[in-house]
């Protein structure tokens, strides 16, 4: 691995498209206005950020953390989530225990809202025999990766999210880096149109831009898998990238704990 440093922190590069793991940050630990300054650097320009304690992650640890990064996302209480702490949200694999098995296809968090959420922050609560994961893909990279006709479509494509929410273009600007980034969420959108005759895509179409999309992600050597240990904290920069929770049987437990920042309203870009 690549060794970088980023003025107070110090790391290594995981993938040449995303993600650096810092090493001289202890996520359980205060950190000062350098240490966060440094690290929201370090977020806009790889946008995908692990670190490591060597004890599992405290929930009050990580609310703080999310909150000196941005301004909360706050979750209303639902059964089977934690009313002490309404900016952490649940995921699990057992009913009764969260929010279950959420996040099982290419998505980005909060991605149906106009002002969609920023930063995920994730650490593990409960790992099963056989491992949990999340995988990782560059949503700049899977853009650039695109055929150039199929770019050109999308570039005039947006996704439709009911009719509680507005529509959404397919190919937006990160509104921090200015770069353009491809955003099809299959967990959250129910079909494209045209932005301009606002012609609604066929269910054929829709289709086949979903598994086009899907099988985009999952080509060789453009994601990375994050196999989850205990003490690990991972922040994701939503504005540039999809990730995929690995489904796991039910007969042990798994919980993930996301907390999140508010972003800004998103733009199409010109």
């Amino acid at each position: 691995m690549k060794t970088i440093k980023i003025n107070s922190l110090e790391g290594d590069i995981i993938t040449d498209s995303l993600g650096i793991r810092i090493t001289n940050v202890n996520p359980n630990l205060p950190l000062n206005e350098e240490a966060i300054n440094d690290l929201k650097t370090a977020i806009n320009k790889y946008h995908l950020i692990f670190l490591k304690s060597p004890e599992p992650i405290a929930l009050e640890n990580q609310v703080a953390l999310t909150k000196q990064l941005g301004e909360p996302w706050v979750y209303d209480y639902i059964p089977g989530q934690y009313k002490d702490y309404p900016e952490v949200f649940k995921v699990t694999n057992q009913k009764g225990n969260g929010f279950v098995n959420a996040g099982q296809a290419w998505h980005s968090d909060g991605s149906i809202y106009n002002r969609p959420m920023h930063l995920s922050v994730f650490s593990i609560g409960e790992i099963p025999k056989d491992g949990a994961s999340t995988y990782f893909s560059s949503l700049h990279n899977a853009l650039e990766r695109l055929p150039k006709n199929l770019a050109e479509k999308l570039n005039n494509t947006e996704a439709l999210f009911g009719k509680m929410y507005k529509p959404h273009a397919v190919i937006w600007e990160h509104p921090i880096t200015s770069k353009k980034v491809l955003h099809i969420n299959e967990g959250f959108s129910d079909g494209f149109r045209d932005k301009v005759t606002e012609k609604l895509f066929s269910q054929k179409e829709n289709e086949e831009l979903y598994e086009f999309f899907n099988m985009h992600l999952w080509e060789e050597n453009t994601y990375y898998e994050h196999k989850w240990n205990f003490g690990d904290l991972v922040i994701a920069d939503n504005y540039a990238l999809a990730h995929y929770a690995k489904p796991t049987h039910s007969n042990t437990l798994r919980v993930l704990h996301r907390t999140a920042t508010k972003g800004i309203k998103r733009q199409k870009p010109s």
